[in-house]
């Protein structure tokens, strides 16, 4: 190195270094420090933006436009001043502008990847909508058919059941087992005093038998059947006939009041009148006849028999 220092002489080499590294910036704000520091800090902006914008399904497409828009604003701000500082070499100047190419394509990304996570979100929740309809419809279709099924059910029971119900009340009121029904027998009335038979009385006939009874005796059905005359009649004073499912008629005389109308069905039992003294009568008693098929007269005595009235 020449010795030589006169005013005009050149800075040597050596002296030039010295003078750029004395003009230089710290080491805090240069390229090594700075961009990757910036880098950072767009990096959390943009990642705080992402998650906003993933927090809100309303606002998500927006709200990471917008963001994407701050951050590239501030990008632009910064590196536009990295790059105007003169104290930066070319190569600082390149770190600087692929830093900020890198960060804004992250940027770019982030907000794509926000995008498809929405409709991701959207096309999921539509899938579970759709889902849950077709379940509440599967449910009532299954309602509606158990319903059905339990009707129909409930109908073959009720068919199949009917017929033997009537095949069983049948067999049990046959009056060969006594059975108290529709076809079973009783007597007229209750402690019943025989005073009279069937007979010829003083010229002419007495087509039935007599019972004591004092007035107001209820009178009974003797078996089901259906009222088929009641009234006032010469002879009889107040009467009623009833048919019985056999087609017998039994005819009850003297009564002080009828109980049953003219086509009333009667079942085995019930009372249809009550004793009495009016018509041909010397003093209060039931006079009762039987009609076999609605026909004459005959003496009560056997019939009532054969059907096990005493």
């Amino acid at each position: 190195m020449s010795e030589y220092s006169g005013r005009h002489r050149p800075a040597t080499r050596a002296e030039r270094r010295a003078i750029e590294r004395r003009s230089r910036l710290p080491k805090s704000f240069g390229p090594a420090y700075l961009v990757p520091t910036a880098a950072a800090a767009t990096l959390v902006l943009t990642a705080a933006g992402a998650t906003a914008a993933s927090s809100s399904s309303f606002a998500g497409g927006a709200g990471t436009q917008a963001g994407a828009a701050f951050l590239a604003e501030g990008q632009d701000k910064g590196t536009t001043s990295l790059l105007s500082d003169p104290a930066l070499g070319d190569d600082a100047r390149e770190e600087v502008a692929a830093s900020a190419q890198e960060s804004s394509g992250l940027a770019t990304r982030r907000q794509a990847v926000s995008t498809s996570v929405a409709k991701d979100q959207g096309r999921t929740q539509e899938r579970k909508r759709v889902a849950r309809d077709a379940a509440r419809k599967e449910i009532a279709a299954d309602k509606k058919r158990d319903a059905k099924i339990a009707a129909d059910k409930k109908r073959d029971e009720t068919s199949s059941t009917t017929p033997a119900t009537s095949s069983s009340s049948t067999s049990s009121d046959t009056p060969a087992q006594g059975a108290q029904g529709a076809q079973s027998w009783v007597k007229p009335l209750d402690n019943a005093v025989f005073t009279s038979p069937f007979g010829t009385r003083w010229g002419k006939l007495h087509a039935g038998q007599d019972y004591a009874a004092s007035i107001g005796t209820p009178l009974k059905a003797m078996s089901s059947g259906t009222v088929i005359g009641a009234g006032p009649m010469s002879g009889y004073g107040n009467y009623i006939d009833v048919k019985y499912w056999d087609g017998t008629v039994s005819r009850y005389g003297h009564l002080s009041s009828i109980s049953a109308s003219v086509g009333q069905q009667v079942s085995t039992g019930d009372v249809v009148a009550l004793s009495g003294n009016t018509g041909h009568s010397t003093g209060p008693h039931l006079h009762m006849e039987i009609h076999p098929g609605g026909g004459g007269a005959i003496d009560p005595a056997g019939w009532l028999a054969e059907r096990g009235i005493s």
